[in-house]
């Protein structure tokens, strides 16, 4: 794959084309919804908070992983009319599955994840349950101009640096670490050019480049490295204030 097509599939989540076949169908569908259906009922009716907190998180999964398939059929056969009406079945379990026009691609909102946080503060999951949010939040950020805004602005994007920032400070061994980092390195580098002051943007400057140069010391040959490198020259190119 072209370093330009890898880049922008990093950036905005979107698989990497490969030659498997996916097929959604009935077959495939029907165990999924099997244990959605029993993980939305033992999130509510769990015998302990613990349970009920694992299971909520066991539902999260589970949406997602049926959300990629969904994706990844879409990838290799089109819009279907079948992942439209799984979108409908979801909802009837109060999942929110919805298709970005821009994209045609269908993203859950990684609701059970966000109440996995709120509910479990100090789970032994919820260092996941928080990267699925930070990652969730970012990919639904990014343009196909690693500087753009989408469906956000300057303020949601200092919160989203302050989760980032929060999440590196409180797991520092997350197996997410990179990932974090890279998210950060970028949104500083957003913040950069979207800053409508001068001392604002120089301070956002300085922090995109150390960020963006660690990554790409720290994480070499890893398509966050080359994703670094490409913006780290976009930010010296850019024109000074």
């Amino acid at each position: 794959m072209p370093l330009l097509m890898l880049v922008v599939a990093l950036l905005l989540g979107i698989p990497v084309p490969s030659d498997a076949h996916v097929v959604l169908d009935a077959d495939v569908v029907r165990p999924i919804l099997i244990d959605l259906a029993k993980y939305v009922s033992e999130s509510q009716n769990g015998v302990s908070g613990e349970a009920r907190g694992e299971a909520l998180y066991l539902l999260g999964e589970k949406v997602q992983l049926l959300v990629d398939l969904m994706n990844l059929d879409a990838t290799s056969h089109g819009t279907s009319l079948y992942a439209d009406l799984l979108v409908r079945r979801l909802s009837e379990y109060g999942i929110r599955v919805t298709r970005a026009e821009a994209n045609a691609r269908y993203v859950y909102d990684q609701a059970a994840f966000q109440e996995y946080v709120r509910r479990e503060p100090r789970g032994r999951r919820v260092a996941e349950a928080k990267f699925r949010v930070i990652a969730h939040a970012f990919y639904g950020s990014v343009g196909s101009d690693p500087a753009e805004l989408v469906n956000s602005d300057v303020d949601q994007l200092r919160r989203a640096v302050g989760r980032e920032e929060a999440f590196l400070k409180e797991h520092p061994r997350s197996e997410n670490l990179k990932e974090v980092r890279f998210f950060l390195a970028m949104d500083y580098y957003r913040l950069f050019r979207h800053s409508p002051d001068r001392a604002t943007a120089m301070k956002y400057e300085r922090l995109a480049s150390r960020a963006l140069r660690e990554i790409a010391q720290e994480y070499p040959g890893t398509a966050e490295a080359r994703a670094a490198e490409v913006t780290l020259e976009a930010l010296i190119a850019e024109p000074r204030r």
